[in-house]
């Protein structure tokens, strides 16, 4: 009992240690009510109501009085990771108060925004017209890129094989005398999989946040330049008299 008791525990805690959490940068209270995209695009989801969006970036628009990030809405997983493999509904405007560099946040990286939902801001996709939802973003995590490549290469094993092992284990045998490792697979057969490429190149931080957590990083404030000074006035006046 106690040896069954002991791998159940070691199950359950491998459970719980495999189940995904958000990156902190995203993470709320237990308590705290999230407004999902559909409420908002229903009409049931209330002005300032905190939200956790993500997609895909679209576009990204730098003004004078903060920039614009235009994304792909996609559903997030447990991991607060955007799921491209269901079925995007809509698009949405994230409002930052900071610069955001077009290098970085490139179209296509896949992004979550936690942040408070907007009015809803009236612009088009094309020459259509489009309503898109929109949130005021408090922190941002912009996930690695993974590019998943297919292969499919010819395999040729040319000795015969026999035996199920002389002296070893079941699924060792010989090759005219070399050991091998038996395999499903003898001849000449075709083997296709998958490679997994992830970049590492995640980047999270926060919006006007007074934490000052080092582990994150904060969006740089707008570069407003300063006002003129009276004296600067007065020399370009007394330049344009000459």
């Amino acid at each position: 009992m106690k040896y069954y008791s002991s791998v159940i525990a070691i199950i359950t805690f491998l459970l719980l240690s495999g189940c995904a959490s958000v990156p902190p940068i995203l993470a709320t209270p237990e308590d705290t009510p999230l407004s999902s995209y559909e409420d908002v695009v229903l009409n049931q989801a209330q002005v300032d109501s905190v939200a956790r969006w993500g997609g895909v970036i679209a576009h990204v628009d730098n003004t004078a009085t903060g920039s614009v990030i235009e994304m792909v809405h996609f559903p997030l997983k447990s991991s607060g990771r955007p799921n491209l493999s269901r079925a995007s509904i809509g698009r949405f405007k994230v409002f930052v108060d900071g610069f955001i560099d077009p290098l970085v946040f490139k179209q296509e990286r896949v992004l979550s925004v936690l942040g408070t939902v907007g009015e809803p801001v009236e612009g088009s996709v094309s020459e259509q017209v489009y309503v898109y939802p929109s949130l005021h973003a408090t922190g941002y995590y912009l996930w690695e890129d993974v590019e998943e490549f297919d292969y499919n290469r010819i395999q040729v094993t040319p000795f015969f094989r026999f035996g199920h092992g002389i002296g070893l284990s079941h699924g060792f045998g010989f090759d005219l005398g070399f050991p091998y490792h038996r395999t499903r697979y003898h001849g000449l057969y075709n083997e296709r999989g998958r490679v997994r490429i992830r970049s590492g190149n995640t980047q999270s931080g926060s919006v006007n946040s007074s934490a000052g957590n080092p582990s994150n990083q904060d969006l740089p404030a707008r570069n407003i330049p300063p006002p003129k000074s009276k004296i600067n006035l007065e020399h370009n006046r007394k330049y344009s008299n000459k």
